[in-house]
Order: C-alpha cells, then sequence, then structure tokens
C-alpha cells in the first residue's frame, strides 16, 4: 500500500477550506429554512386575502357536534350560493329541520316547507347576524385575531394542504368552543381555498367536539340571486 504524505502546510489549508465549506453549508441551510417559514406564512395570507376577495362563490357546508360519549348530532347541512353580503341563497337542513333562504338587498325570504309559500322579513339582515354566518357567508370563518401556529402538510392531490391553530374572530364560535384546528386546501394556481375542515372542542365539555367540513367552488363565476316570485 502507497501512502500519500502530504506537507503539514497543506494539511492546515485543507482541513482551513473543510471547515469554511461546512460554515457555508450550514449557513445556506439555515437560510433555506428561514425562507421556508416566510414563504408559509406569505402563502397562507395570500391565499387568506385572495379567497375572501372573491366576489362570487357556491359552496357546501357539513356541521356536526360530536363527541366521546354522545351520538353525532348534525347542525347543519347545506348548499349555497353567494354574491355579495346581500344576495345570498341558501338551502337544506340546520338542527335537522328543512330550510330555504333568499336574501336580496335588506329582505330576507323564508321558504315555508309545508305550504311552499315565501315569507318576506323587511329591514332584516340575516346573512349579518353571528348566528347564522357561517351558513349564509361562510368565508367568514377565515377571520381570524391571530394564528400563532401554521404547517405546511405538502401536496394533497392538486391542492396544497396546511394546518393552522388560529384565534378565531367570531365571537359566537370564540365563546362556545376553543382549540380550533384548521386542514385547509389551497389550489396552487389561483391561491384560493377549496376546501376547509374545522375542528374545536366545546368549552364546557371537553368531550363534546364541533367538526365542520366546507367546500367551495365557481369562485367569481356569475351567479344570479333574486326574490323569489
Amino acid at each position: 500500500m502507497r501512502w500519500i504524505i502530504l506537507p503539514r502546510g497543506r494539511i492546515w489549508l485543507t482541513a482551513v477550506a473543510v471547515l469554511l465549506l461546512f460554515v457555508v453549508a450550514l449557513v445556506v441551510f439555515r437560510g433555506c429554512a428561514q425562507s421556508v417559514t416566510i414563504d408559509k406564512e406569505i402563502f397562507l395570507a395570500e391565499s387568506l386575502e385572495k379567497t375572501k376577495a372573491a366576489q362570487t362563490y357556491r359552496y357546501t357546508i357539513d356541521s356536526r357536534l360530536g363527541g366521546v360519549d354522545r351520538d353525532t348530532e348534525y347542525l347543519s347541512r347545506i348548499e349555497g350560493e353567494y354574491a355579495g353580503v346581500d344576495r345570498v341563497h341558501i338551502k337544506g337542513t340546520l338542527a335537522n329541520n328543512p330550510i330555504e333562504f333568499i336574501q336580496v338587498d335588506d329582505t330576507t325570504y323564508m321558504k315555508d316547507q309545508i305550504s311552499g309559500t315565501w315569507l318576506s322579513l323587511q329591514g332584516n339582515r340575516l346573512a349579518q347576524t353571528e348566528l347564522f354566518i357561517t351558513e349564509l357567508n361562510p368565508l367568514a370563518v377565515f377571520d381570524f385575531k391571530d394564528v400563532p401556529v401554521s404547517e405546511f402538510k405538502g401536496q394533497d392531490g392538486k391542492h396544497q394542504l396546511m394546518e393552522l391553530k388560529p384565534m378565531v374572530q367570531n365571537p359566537y364560535l370564540d365563546l362556545a368552543f376553543t382549540d380550533f384546528t384548521y386542514k385547509i386546501w389551497v389550489n396552487p394556481k389561483d391561491k384560493r381555498i377549496a376546501k376547509t375542515e374545522i375542528s374545536a372542542v366545546s368549552r364546557t365539555n371537553e368531550k363534546e367536539t364541533l367538526d365542520i367540513v366546507i367546500e367551495f367552488k365557481d369562485y367569481d363565476k356569475e351567479i344570479s340571486i333574486q326574490a323569489p316570485q
């Protein structure tokens, strides 16, 4: 076996070069890690901004109460169309009762499920009330006080999946529930939210949970909502 003997000076130069390469690699790695964090925050902010800027959209909502020691209770199963704060149409079930609402300007129309006739409430903006805000304005679920925890979960089919633990803005939800977790599927092409799954824990009973699934489509498509005839 032949041994290659380097002069002492060259050994030191080689060691210094290796050390410098290690330091540079460490700096680059840390920079990349920081870049990923920044990109994640920017991606979330842009997705929320572009989604909430939509003038029209269609959606479905499935919300329920569940838990360890109770049967699942469906709160709402809704199909809706949104064409502005004063133009909303929803149809489905609310607390296991069939419902259909149309909001046009400051008038709310409610369909009597027995007779099929429409009842109207003048000067009533049901879409802006906190009680029905999820069913009539579902993008309001993305109003947050803060998002202290967010994480990329990677690609899920055609969408980017993120998981958040936000502080929600809606006082009705915040009063009744805590420990919110959001899973959000974002279309990377237009950076708009296609689906969200929300889970939370009751403030009065930690064994009781709230689960909401909302799917969105037809952003900024032409949607006409008129008063019933």
